[in-house]
């Protein structure tokens, strides 16, 4: 039987809820006990699996860590570096998202090589004290980003954001959104002839926009009532340009 530990401090048991929220349904195959409990310092996260489960075990804890990482330490960590008067608009948490996503493969390389879970692993340390490399090549977006304020104040600014996406490597085929007011049902096709599999429901504009960002979609397909009652609808219609179709549902 092998046993994994994940924990954190208490006052850092968001990183604990994300990483069970995630886990849950991708670790099931391996036959999982999953156990959950605190003291009074720590949040733990615990699993045991047959032996011949442990690889497949740790391989997927360890996604699931750099998605963290990447999705909610990488963006809080730009969006708290670099100031600008757009600050907390839509545009601006969807240039964050996307240079969080910019240069992942880096990332997710870097962080591959260094979370160990031969013991109890200590995530919110491990940002805190394994991360210096890290974010030196994420300080290197920043002062970019700083090069180039003047985006942030005129009209090209979705030119920037349309120009970093066309630099990035598509991860699925198409994407697929059906629209019902500000909820929205994702659906992903990983290549042409692939099954369309539902991915997410997201649940305001925001959460549409990080969804298909991270996704790298090569087309979006998006189903709508009415367009011009979404944000994020105009917003991904105006960067995605000629790759997204808008049709419009009954």
């Amino acid at each position: 039987m092998r046993e994994i530990a994940l924990a954190c401090k208490i006052k850092n048991e968001d990183i604990i809820d994300f990483l069970h929220t995630n886990v849950v349904n991708r670790i099931d195959f391996c036959k999982c006990v999953i156990t959950r409990y605190c003291d009074d310092n720590f949040s733990y996260l615990l699993f045991a699996c047959d032996e011949m489960f442990a690889f497949a075990c740790e391989k997927i804890l360890r996604e699931i860590i750099i998605e963290y990482i990447e999705s909610v330490y990488k963006v809080g960590y730009l969006k708290a570096k670099i100031k600008n008067p757009l600050s907390n608009t839509l545009p601006f948490n969807a240039y964050i998202k996307i240079l969080a996503v910019f240069d992942k493969t880096t990332d997710e390389n870097a962080l591959s090589n260094i979370i160990l879970l031969n013991q109890t692993f200590f995530v919110d340390s491990f940002i805190d004290f394994r991360l210096a490399p890290l974010k030196k090549h994420w300080n290197n977006l920043i002062e970019l980003s700083s090069d180039n304020l003047m985006f942030f104040n005129s009209g090209t600014f979705v030119d920037l954001i349309r120009y970093l996406l066309n630099t990035m490597d598509n991860i699925v085929y198409k994407v697929k959104v059906i629209c019902d007011g500000e909820n929205f049902s994702v659906y992903n096709m990983k290549n042409k002839n692939a099954k369309i599999t539902k991915t997410a429901e997201c649940h305001n504009s925001m959460d549409l926009i990080s969804n298909i960002l991270t996704s790298c979609p090569s087309y979006i397909d998006i189903y709508v009532k009415n367009v011009e009652n979404s944000e994020a609808v105009s917003f991904l219609s105006n960067v995605y340009t000629n790759r997204l179709k808008i049709y419009m549902r009954n």
